[in-house]
């Protein structure tokens, strides 16, 4: 954890010299919560029959939507960008020449983004009820869970997309298929069950897909865990699925990287 730590303060000192730039990204939530108020409350009696088993409120429904997918994007992409740099500026190999484990060096390099990412949608979230999107508090704590889940899923995906960064040195358009299939096949701002037939079933590999709807179930409805047991099922095994494999693949770049002597590029 002392390793951890200190990654994530390095970052922090860093980000917190640019203290414009991290103002303005708080400030750029209104932009992004304003226009869903104002365009999810005209489209209310549209979509209201269409959410009804994940909500009650389209505002709700996009509010959550939008922070759980800027969280998901970070904990696919906070790792493989900080790898990046971390090779470019010749760190990264002197980090794995200290006594830290390399999960610990990877969660630190990871860490800060993840920590802003979560601040910055719980603002989002605190800012859509404010302007009146209902929460069923007493689901707060299950939904938690659920988004620990889905988080763990999307940070797998960031292990085999750092794997690449490894490798190739770069991800190529394989992040913004991932995220771009996440953010429009996932439910972010609709339900699922209305994506035409023909590309439906890409989203039942997505783990978005049962994260949202479960989350949107348990603190937009109020619903039990038994509601919500095989959303959480298929979620949970995605979840060890992705982790598994992108250790792995991970694993195996990074036994090529050393082979190859490219873990540092000045």
């Amino acid at each position: 954890m002392r390793e951890v730590r200190a990654l994530v303060r390095a970052a922090w000192l860093t980000a917190s010299s640019y203290r414009v730039g991290m103002v303005l990204s708080l400030l750029s939530l209104a932009a992004v919560v304003l226009p869903l108020y104002f365009i999810s409350n005209a489209l209310q009696p549209t979509m209201q029959g269409a959410i009804g088993p994940e909500a009650r409120q389209y505002f709700a429904f996009v509010a959550v939507g939008a922070a759980v997918f800027s969280l998901l994007s970070t904990c696919a992409t906070a790792l493989p960008g900080a790898l990046d740099g971390a090779i470019a500026r010749g760190t990264f190999e002197a980090m794995l020449g200290t006594p830290a484990r390399l999960r610990a060096i990877c969660a630190g390099l990871m860490g800060y983004g993840v920590l802003w990412s979560l601040l910055r949608a719980a603002i989002l979230l605190l800012a859509a009820v404010a302007l009146g999107a209902r929460v069923v508090w007493t689901g707060v704590p299950l939904g938690i869970v659920v988004v620990a889940l889905t988080m763990l899923s999307y940070a797998g995906a960031g292990l085999a997309l750092s794997a690449l960064v490894l490798v190739f040195r770069t991800t190529g358009p394989t992040t913004t298929a991932f995220l771009t299939a996440s953010m429009f096949l996932g439910g972010v701002y609709y339900p699922t069950h209305v994506i035409p037939s023909w590309i439906r079933e890409i989203a039942s590999f997505l783990p978005i897909t049962y994260g949202l709807r479960a989350l949107r179930q348990v603190i937009l409805r109020g619903d039990s865990l038994a509601a919500v047991s095989s959303d959480l099922e298929v979620l949970s095994a995605m979840t060890v699925l992705s982790i598994a494999l992108g250790a792995a693949l991970f694993s195996a770049a990074l036994r090529h990287a050393r082979r190859a002597g490219t873990l540092a590029s000045y």
